[in-house]
């Protein structure tokens, strides 16, 4: 699959969309003390967020050991920071579509993991939670933070729009290719 066909594809998905090498993809593992603070309620009790989603230095060697990724934004209408509902509904609304479209990847033939926001959804609870085994080890979806992803690099480098506004919460997600694109 081309490059124009993946943004092409991501844009039918309601996604402004670019394309970059996995390896110019800006990391800072100083972003992973956001996921130690815990204010998402994630860490150490699902498998897509700290320490289960791996190391800094893990989480980005499975970065550069993909080949290309797909940057994915949706910008929603929050009203102000202050309204938490609406900040975890539009989080959960990009997961849900950064998934649905990285599994229409797979059907495709594509070798591909991805990222989002608050970590995954596929179980609730998280079978960390139940000292069961992941179910979805390929398919679940770790927040772009775990990653230590500086988002604002991110979207600076892919072209993309980025602020920090009350009213507005730009959300970013990402499809990372094993094999050539």
């Amino acid at each position: 699959m081309t490059e124009m066909e993946l943004r092409s594809l991501a844009e039918e998905a309601g996604f402004r969309a670019a394309v970059i090498s996995a390896k110019d993809i800006p990391v800072d593992g100083n972003f992973r003390k956001f996921c130690e603070d815990n204010l998402c309620g994630k860490y150490n009790a699902n498998y897509s967020c700290p320490p289960g989603c791996g190391t800094v230095e893990e989480v980005h060697g499975r970065l550069l050991a993909a080949d290309k990724a797909l940057v994915l934004q949706k910008v929603y209408d929050v009203g102000s920071y202050e309204n938490k509902e609406a900040i975890l509904r539009s989080q959960k609304n990009l997961n849900a579509a950064v998934l649905e479209l990285a599994e229409n990847l797979r059907r495709n033939g594509m070798d591909c993991f991805c990222l989002g926001y608050n970590g995954c959804p596929l179980c609730e609870p998280c079978k960390q939670k139940l000292g069961e085994p992941c179910p979805f080890p390929e398919k679940r979806i770790s927040c772009i933070s775990a990653y230590c992803i500086d988002v604002s690099k991110l979207a600076d480098k892919c072209g993309l729009d980025f602020a920090w506004v009350p009213e507005k919460l730009f959300l970013f997600g990402m499809i990372a290719f094993r094999k050539n694109v």
